[in-house]
């Protein structure tokens, strides 16, 4: 079961997140102001093709509704299944070269196959065409054919020619937060009668880092690798997530300086099979919000929409018995046991020499 195509969004209202990117297309559809060519720009698994698609189906829609495509008639149909005629989807990863270009300028020269409807060129990973490709679709842009609309796609506009960015509306993308993420993944759990508890739903969001396509993937693992009920054990065996009490134990073993138990539990993941360098990152992450969390209680109150109530209180507790110098030492040690790790023979001594520092 591959989640994130059967949920796909169909229309702007079923985008997550990106609010801001719907009202300012839904708006210059409103209006009749639609631009001849969009730049969306973000990292991965945030909507972007996804966005052109909808925005080719609302331009085109036979019985928009509120600046919205219906996702019924024949065109919306027609999208989702790969059959329209007048979306034109290109690879740039794979077809980067002026003759692609070259193919793509002959075929604006054709109007639509419907009369008064756009033709829409979408062009994914925009920021890999060679440069004399790039100059080939600089000049399309620069004499845009009526009723032709260009959605370019990238995750890297710094690498596109400024002059391309100059003759297209940009729109940045945003990571998803964790909270937006979890709704979406509870929403398929109740649709497709996944039993999994909400914290273990929080740890799949998180280990996403706001890409909703890369959550729904792992989800789908889940379901693949244990059916409609998923519990932590799968989550940690096929996932590889580590659990966040997992942090808050190691900082409190390390903070009381209980070495052996500090080890013992670095072992216990090792044995476990978890990716130690996971838990490095882990532990820096959890350093960082404990600092965040004694300069900022206002910002600290918000991990709870990442982490949960539980941990986001115990790390404002620690925050109050771990001043700032402690903190700068645990992480410039951590940072320093982590890069150790790439050429350590074993793979677990860095982080135990780590934690005989801090406890000694």
């Amino acid at each position: 079961m591959i989640l994130y195509r059967k949920y796909r969004p169909q229309k702007f209202s079923d985008v997550v997140g990106q609010e801001h990117v719907v009202r300012t297309l839904q708006g210059a559809l409103q209006t009749g102001k639609i631009s001849h060519a969009y730049l969306f720009t973000g990292p991965r698994g945030t909507g972007k093709t996804t966005m052109a698609r909808i925005l080719a189906k609302a331009v085109n829609c036979a019985n928009p509704k509120n600046s919205d495509a219906c996702a019924v008639c024949d065109f919306c149909t027609e999208v989702e299944t790969g059959r329209a005629m007048d979306l034109i989807e290109i690879d740039a990863a794979s077809n980067r070269g002026i003759d692609e270009i070259r193919t793509l300028r002959e075929g604006t020269r054709f109007s639509s196959m419907n009369t008064g409807k756009y033709k829409v060129y979408v062009i994914d990973e925009c920021h890999q065409l060679t440069k004399e490709a790039s100059n080939a679709l600089l000049k399309t842009l620069e004499e845009p054919p009526a009723k032709t609309l260009f959605v370019l796609a990238t995750t890297e506009a710094h690498k596109v020619l400024p002059t391309i960015i100059s003759r297209v509306q940009r729109f940045d993308f945003k990571k998803l937060a964790v909270e937006q993420i979890m709704v979406k993944l509870a929403s398929i759990s109740e649709t497709e009668k996944i039993k999994i508890e909400k914290d273990l739903l929080r740890l799949i969001a998180l280990q996403a880092e706001g890409s909703l396509r890369d959550a729904e993937s792992n989800f789908s693992k889940l379901i693949a690798f244990q059916g409609k009920n998923i519990n932590e054990e799968a989550v940690k065996e096929v996932l590889g997530i580590i659990p966040f009490n997992f942090f808050r134990d190691w900082f409190g073993f390390v903070h009381q300086k209980k070495q052996a138990e500090a080890t013992v539990l670095v072992n216990h993941i090792y044995q476990s099979g978890l990716d130690l360098d996971n838990f490095a990152k882990g532990l820096l992450d959890y350093a960082r919000r404990i600092l965040v969390a004694r300069a900022s209680p206002v910002v600290a109150a918000s991990f709870q929409g990442d982490i949960g109530a539980e941990h986001a209180q115990a790390i404002v507790d620690l925050a109050k018995d771990l001043d700032s110098k402690r903190l700068s030492q645990v992480i410039g040690i951590l940072m320093r046991a982590r890069e150790e790790m790439k050429s350590s023979p074993i793979p677990q001594l860095p982080l135990e020499l780590a934690i005989a520092e801090l406890t000694t």
